[in-house]
């Protein structure tokens, strides 16, 4: 998963926006970038790339999906999932990640469960032989939960840790050391956060061999969406903190020359409402690395009639004025081991 990040504005959506009649500020007004993808809600972006180009999953019903093809731009297709794993009991499916395993494309998934509470999740997965078939699930019994959930037993059981909620898990995320090694990343959901991460078998299906999963940062705040980035002589962890709804939630990195352990600040900002312009809540993102070039895809909020980032105070949903995530990209440099956005996408 070291393999995503995106921003571009497609044709497609430019038309079936013009169409509406609505229109947008003057570039000059603009001290934002301009979203790549805005016709449909794009909340937690994960791009992979592809022979024939990228594919991108995010947040909603069955995982949302879309294709980027040279020469053509972003467009949706359908959903990834053909159906929900019998454990799961809404088709909401939130934060999905992709990764290729030999010949086989994995997705991972949080889906609803019974016995956690309202809405709350356990991470599944689902295969499929290409990243623009239909997605089957594979087990009778998540990949990771929590003992107390109504669930067959998972095949990784996140233990009752004290001082941590037990509401479910969400945001997978894969990573691949410099050996190959896969790792699944996730956080536990509620406050206090944790980073948890769990090794891999071969196929990315199953833990690896006697594997359980450990923590790796623990946090009072929201720290959410997991990503790691190895440059240089360093890993680099983005996670999104804040609360998701509000303009306030930004993207900020730590970095640690072990992937097994890291320090809890310092930390750094990275994407948030001043560094970007006046973006609402850039958050969520995932980094494709496409010829050693990290790229950034994330999430901002935009309102309905003419995608304007909206200002504080803002909180997404009723009784506030309609909006919907859109997705951004931005082109990362390292300067000093210090991650930096180059330039923002536009295709």
């Amino acid at each position: 998963m070291l393999r995503r990040l995106h921003l571009a504005v497609t044709a497609v959506a430019a038309v079936a926006f013009l169409a509406t009649g609505a229109t947008t500020l003057p570039a000059a007004a603009q001290p934002y970038p301009e979203p790549i993808l805005t016709s449909e809600r794009s909340g937690d972006p994960s791009v992979v790339e592809t022979l024939n180009g990228k594919v991108l999953v995010t947040t909603g019903p069955l995982v949302r999906r879309a294709r980027w093809d040279p020469g053509e731009g972003w467009r949706w297709i359908r959903p990834a999932l053909g159906r929900l794993p019998r454990w799961a009991k809404d088709e909401d499916v939130w934060a999905a990640d992709l990764e290729k395993f030999g010949d086989q494309w994995v997705l991972y998934y949080a889906a609803a469960v019974r016995g956690l509470g309202k809405g709350r999740r356990c991470i599944g997965t689902a295969i499929a032989d290409t990243a623009y078939d239909v997605f089957r699930p594979v087990h009778a019994r998540p990949l990771v939960c929590h003992r107390r959930a109504d669930t067959p037993t998972a095949h990784d059981t996140v233990p009752d840790i004290p001082g941590l909620p037990r509401r479910g898990v969400i945001d997978p995320s894969v990573f691949r050391d410099d050996d190959g090694t896969p790792y699944l990343l996730y956080k536990t959901d509620g406050q206090p956060s944790s980073i948890r991460v769990l090794p891999l078998g071969p196929d990315g299906l199953v833990p690896a061999e006697e594997a359980v999963s450990s923590e790796l940062v623990r946090a009072s705040w929201i720290m959410e969406n997991p990503v790691v980035l190895r440059r240089g002589g360093f890993f680099h962890l983005f996670t999104s903190e804040d609360i998701w709804s509000r303009c306030s939630y930004r993207t900020v990195w730590r970095r640690s020359t072990d992937l097994l352990t890291w320090p809890t600040r310092p930390r750094r900002v990275l994407l948030n409402r001043a560094s970007t312009g006046g973006l609402c809540g850039p958050g969520g993102a995932d980094v494709l690395v496409v010829d050693d070039q990290p790229l950034m895809y994330f999430h901002g909020w935009v309102l309905d009639h003419d995608l304007a980032p909206p200002e504080p105070p803002f909180v997404a949903g009723p009784p506030g004025r309609p909006s919907h995530r859109v997705l951004y990209g931005a082109r990362l440099r390292f300067v000093d081991d210090v991650p930096q956005v180059a330039r923002y996408l536009t295709h």
